[in-house]
């Protein structure tokens, strides 16, 4: 079988997609049931957290199939305030963020509270995370699932942000005080400060607190919550700053903000994606320009020529399916999905017979040409499918 690869391939899939469904097909960031278009609360395993990965999700909630029947519910991260995933479940708070999302799974399957709600176990069967577990246990209950890669660098949507910073200008600017003046590695030096300074030439923000992107991003320059500078915010003049959304980038002078490779090549083929999955991918950029990188002296571009994620990007990281590690015995459609390289995620396509997961902006862990399984990052090789590897509490 023969599959295409990258952006080009997408949007010459979508549109003979387009031509085949005359554009009838519906979309929607929560899962539908195609028979009837209402949301559907009768999908087996279903999945909450990162907003990073919730576009992929919901692609392959559309395609994997076990027994001849959808089987993922993926509810995104944002949307209406509450959802109930399953008929008679309970009607909870939807978990916004990667962190958010393992809380909410750990209070379902420990019958336990979220946000108010009495979760059960059937409520949430597996979180999205954008990042790994701060601590990191042999024998943990929950399992870290490698899915795919992703990488992330800053983004800004106005003039005057410089390109190709490094990660040591990077933590200069994120640990810097309001009003700080920071040299740089490009010879200039720049005020760094909050929205209300208005000497700053660049403005420093996160996404919202339980951001899988943020505490990656935060670790990745040697940083953590409490070694943040005082010109860092995560909310602006327009509310929080939400992950992989460009609203405060476009409001802000001089802004930047870490930004899912991944996520700004989906978005930017947001209609293709629409219509050859069904989906509803929004385009949240509002102009966001993703900046290359200097690594070794040279600078590294977020993308390839074809439109691709650059899967060799210096800031590269794992995204995660996370489950409780003792469901996999016990649930068939769980371990069809996402449990070792046969998997039904890791090589599911679209109608046009194109990999899902590159799709949607992701790269695969395994090797589309020789099948090998797992790939390095940062001195860890990540495989997809892999249960044991990384387990927490």
């Amino acid at each position: 079988m023969h599959h295409l690869r990258g952006a080009r391939a997408l949007l010459a899939g979508a549109a003979t997609a387009a031509l085949l469904l005359g554009g009838a097909l519906g979309a929607s960031a929560d899962p539908i049931n195609p028979a009837t278009g209402q949301i559907d609360r009768a999908r087996p395993v279903d999945g909450v957290g990162s907003d990073t990965t919730q576009d992929l999700n919901n692609g392959l909630a559309a395609v994997v199939t076990n027994g001849g029947q959808l089987v993922l519910g993926s509810w995104d991260a944002t949307g209406s305030a509450t959802i109930q995933t399953r008929s008679g479940g309970a009607t909870f708070v939807r978990p916004n963020g990667s962190g958010n999302g393992v809380n909410a799974l750990k209070a379902a399957k420990t019958s336990g509270q979220w946000q108010g709600a009495t979760l059960s176990p059937s409520d949430i069967t597996f979180a999205r995370s954008s990042s790994a577990p701060s601590t990191p246990a042999a024998n943990g209950a929950y399992s870290y699932i490698p899915l795919a890669v992703d990488a992330v660098t800053y983004a800004s949507a106005t003039a005057g942000v410089p390109d190709g910073l490094t990660k040591a200008d990077l933590t200069a600017i994120y640990s810097a005080s309001n009003g700080q003046n920071v040299a740089l590695s490009n010879g200039q030096t720049y005020t760094i400060g909050l929205q209300s300074n208005t000497n700053a030439d660049i403005v420093p923000f996160l996404p919202q607190t339980g951001s899988g992107t943020r505490s990656f991003f935060i670790g990745q320059l040697g940083l953590s919550e409490t070694t943040l500078g005082s010109a860092v915010a995560w909310t602006y003049t327009g509310g929080s700053v939400q992950e992989h959304d460009g609203a405060a980038l476009a409001a802000v002078p001089g802004s930047i903000v870490p930004f899912s490779i991944a996520q700004h090549v989906a978005q930017g083929n947001a209609d293709a994606l629409t219509t050859l999955y069904g989906v509803d991918v929004q385009d949240r950029r509002h102009g966001a320009v993703l900046h290359a990188v200097t690594s070794g002296g040279s600078a590294v571009e977020p993308v390839n020529t074809d439109g691709t994620l650059n899967t060799a990007f210096p800031i590269a990281r794992p995204v995660f399916t996370v489950v409780q590690f003792a469901e996999i015995a016990t649930n068939a459609n769980l371990a069809s999905a996402f449990v070792g390289a046969g998997g039904a995620v890791y090589s599911a396509v679209s109608d046009e017979d194109t990999f899902t997961i590159e799709d949607f902006g992701f790269g695969s862990l395994i090797n589309r040409e020789t099948g090998v399984n797992g790939v390095p990052i940062n001195g860890v090789t990540y495989r997809a499918g892999d249960t044991t590897s990384l387990r927490s509490n």
